[in-house]
């Protein structure tokens, strides 16, 4: 009998320790992967739990466990500055001992950086940006790289200038005037002005 009493007073004790630590008897994680998140803001939820998540997570885990066989649903709260989130296998029932079904994917928004021309007569002018190069014709006006990602550093490079001709950026970040630099802003952004004159 003193026994029998003393198994319950410690179940009680576990179960008050559970409840004051906000356990349900829970043991299993809801987890899963995040991918090419570069920007900041994103939020996840599930039930009651909200969880925030940090440019350049590769995975997330909800503090709140659960059992065998609870259903979860895990949704986009919100979504980070610049970019655009998805879930992918965010809904289901607890079946294992840690639940990593779960991935979100996300796409940082893209923009044309664009900038105006003067002077320009003759044809081999090339611009470059990283991997990627414009050739505007003589004539044109305007240079444009189409897809840039929010919130980048960018540095256009002059490559090559044009036949008979000299370019520079106005503002350029070099003293030869051949490269201009900034931040990709969060819509369509304009940059420095290129001239080009007679060699």
């Amino acid at each position: 009998m003193k026994n029998l009493y003393l198994r319950s007073m410690l179940a009680a004790a576990c179960a008050a320790t559970l409840a004051a630590c906000g356990g349900s008897g829970g043991n299993l994680y809801l987890q899963g992967q995040v991918q090419n998140l570069a920007k900041d803001g994103l939020i996840l939820q599930n039930g009651d739990e909200s969880l925030p998540i940090t440019a350049g997570a590769s995975g997330f885990t909800f503090t709140k466990l659960l059992n065998n066989d609870d259903r979860y649903d895990i949704t986009i709260k919100q979504q980070p500055k610049g970019a655009v989130c998805k879930m992918v296998n965010g809904s289901g029932k607890a079946s294992s001992y840690s639940i990593s079904p779960a991935v979100v994917v996300c796409q940082t928004n893209t923009y044309p950086l664009s900038g105006t021309i003067t002077g320009l007569t003759a044809n081999g002018l090339t611009l470059a940006m990283g991997v990627n190069s414009i050739s505007p014709l003589a004539g044109s006006t305007a240079y444009t790289f189409p897809t840039i990602a929010d919130g980048i550093p960018y540095n256009i490079s002059i490559t090559t200038y044009p036949t008979g001709q000299t370019c520079r950026f106005q503002g350029s970040a070099s003293a030869d005037g051949r490269d201009t630099v900034g931040t990709m802003g969060s819509a369509a952004t304009t940059s420095a002005t290129l001239t080009c004159t007679p060699r």
